[in-house]
């Protein structure tokens, strides 16, 4: 996995926190609809001004309000002259000219905007080449197996709007990413439009997760192409192409999907009460569960203490009968039977273990 991570994380929800997301779409699907429609209705409004001014100069004797010679023009778009024929030919050429223009404009947006509702319910292309458009600072996900599909589920979970691309047309998750409202592009992202449909100019992120490194890679350099200041989170299998990466494009960090994984394994073979494990500049950080006992030194202890004696953060406290309370205060004071999810390098936590004894005496014990 290559990560470019630069830049503090924002609030979940970022530009439209506390708006419902279906209230969201439906202001993003009208948005793009006005957009879509503003030239014709500019030119709706520029016939029916230019037929109201023509009224009022070729009849100046009936006295037409600008209102009411507009009026005038709207009727006879639809075949309803507001008058009899006039004399003037200007006027005799707007009541057979106008009923076209008008009608034609009208039926075709009638059309059009039909079209879009039809490709809204569908959640096909157009639709969500709109949606996408309509976001900023947003993520975009590149290949929906069951990695990409976690990934999704964890970032709609955290509030952020995500546009899904996905190769396979028959992808099982295709209809999970369609229920939940997201943009969906049904193509091959090493095609450079679908990436500017995906909005990839305004995106902050692309995850890359498909199971082509050279894919990957290509959709990278298309990706920086289009947006250079995009964050680019790369699935690798070879972890060999992951180094070369991490030099090449001066990365924080390149790691494989084994890389990732084979921690995680070793851990849970050494020791049960390790529950995670990640590496962070080449060292290894896992998560173990301590459990305080009566009368040892960890008893009536506050958190802060515990940090600044053994070199290990609280991520968690458990208390028989009350909630678990995750990153509890430094305050905080511990006590018989609490259990704690701690947090450290592995060669803090296993000199802590090789000193055992010591720690069943100071009040700490596998669970």
């Amino acid at each position: 996995m290559i990560n470019t991570d630069l830049e503090p994380c924002r609030l979940p929800g970022g530009h439209r926190r506390g708006i419902p997301q279906r209230l969201w779409r439906e202001w993003c699907f009208c948005r793009a609809v006005f957009r879509h429609f503003r030239l014709r209705l500019a030119l709706m409004l520029l016939l029916l001004l230019t037929g109201g001014l023509l009224f009022r100069l070729y009849e100046p004797e009936k006295g037409h309000s600008l209102a009411r010679a507009t009026y005038y023009t709207w009727s006879l778009i639809f075949g309803e002259p507001p008058e009899e024929f006039p004399e003037a030919p200007v006027l005799q050429a707007l009541f057979f000219v106008v009923p076209v223009l008008g009608l034609l404009i009208i039926l075709e947006g009638i059309v059009e905007f039909a079209l879009m509702l039809r490709d809204r319910r569908r959640n096909e292309r157009g639709w969500c080449r709109i949606m996408a458009d309509s976001y900023a600072n947003h993520i975009i996900l590149v290949g929906l197996g069951k990695l990409g599909w976690r990934s999704f589920r964890l970032l709609r979970q955290l509030g952020e709007d995500v546009v899904v691309i996905e190769r396979n047309g028959g992808n099982q998750f295709l209809e999970e990413v369609r229920r939940d409202g997201s943009p969906l592009l049904v193509g091959d992202a090493r095609r450079e439009a679908l990436l500017e449909e995906a909005n990839a100019a305004r995106a902050r992120s692309i995850i890359l997760a498909t199971n082509n490194d050279l894919a990957n890679l290509e959709i990278a350099l298309d990706a920086r192409r289009i947006n250079p200041k995009i964050h680019l989170v790369l699935r690798m299998f070879d972890q060999n192409m992951a180094d070369k990466l991490r030099e090449g494009f001066d990365l924080p960090m390149a790691m494989s999907q084994s890389a990732i994984s084979a921690p995680a394994f070793v851990m849970a073979a050494l020791e049960g009460s390790i529950v995670g494990s990640l590496v962070v500049d080449d060292q290894l950080v896992i998560m173990q569960r301590w459990q305080v006992r009566r009368d040892g030194p960890l008893c009536g202890r506050t958190v802060g203490e515990i940090i600044q004696e053994y070199g290990v953060g609280v991520i968690e406290r458990r208390t028989e009968g009350e909630p678990a309370r995750l990153m509890p205060p430094p305050d905080t004071r511990l006590g018989e039977g609490d259990r704690l999810l701690v947090q450290g390098t592995f060669e803090v936590l296993n000199d802590l273990r090789g000193r055992l004894d010591d720690i069943r005496e100071c009040g700490i014990v596998p669970p």
